[in-house]
């Protein structure tokens, strides 16, 4: 093949961020569930979030997936 042929290397998928990120959208989610308007809802969701940051988009796929596929 030529110069240019190289395929682009996957995206690195950290087990430990992606279980993470599954804890804490199933805590942001049952705070949700119990009181959307309390402040342990916006702690949830800003923890969620935060994580979401620092992982890759491969990771947060696979996080999403996972919630999905258990009913958050």
């Amino acid at each position: 093949m030529g110069l240019f042929s190289r395929t682009p290397q996957p995206e690195p998928v950290r087990r430990d961020t992606v279980m993470n990120l599954i804890k804490l959208g199933m805590a942001e989610t049952d705070a949700a569930d119990r009181d959307i308007d309390s402040t342990d809802f916006d702690q949830a969701k800003e923890r969620f979030e935060l994580a979401m940051r620092d992982a890759t988009p491969a990771e947060t796929t696979a996080a999403f997936d996972a919630l999905r596929r258990h009913g958050y």
